[in-house]
């Protein structure tokens, strides 16, 4: 766990994560802008060779992560498109 916590590339990643997050919220209320940016986040994780795996491991534990931040404003129906989002399996990935 310790290597986890000191890992570069762990931290490398969370930032861009969190940029992209930011990136996704500023574009809410433009979904011509937000689709295209989350197929394009879902088609470069397939590249990358993400299994959805760990999409299942890891996506409920950064909702846990995101809740705090997001305080007055998380809302069961905030909860419910994140959860739909990170159940969205990219278009073109081997995943089932």
């Amino acid at each position: 766990m310790e290597e986890v916590q000191q890992s570069k590339e762990l931290r490398s990643h969370a930032l861009r994560v969190m940029g992209f997050v930011e990136k996704a919220v500023r574009r809410l209320e433009e979904p011509e802008k937000l689709v295209p940016l989350i197929q394009e986040c879902g088609k470069n994780h397939c590249h990358y060779g993400a299994q959805i795996q760990h999409v299942e491991l890891v996506g409920p534990e950064f909702l846990k992560a995101i809740q705090p931040a997001l305080e007055s404003e998380w809302t069961d129906e905030v909860e419910e498109a994140w959860d739909l989002l990170m159940k969205n399996t990219p278009t073109g990935c081997d995943w089932p």
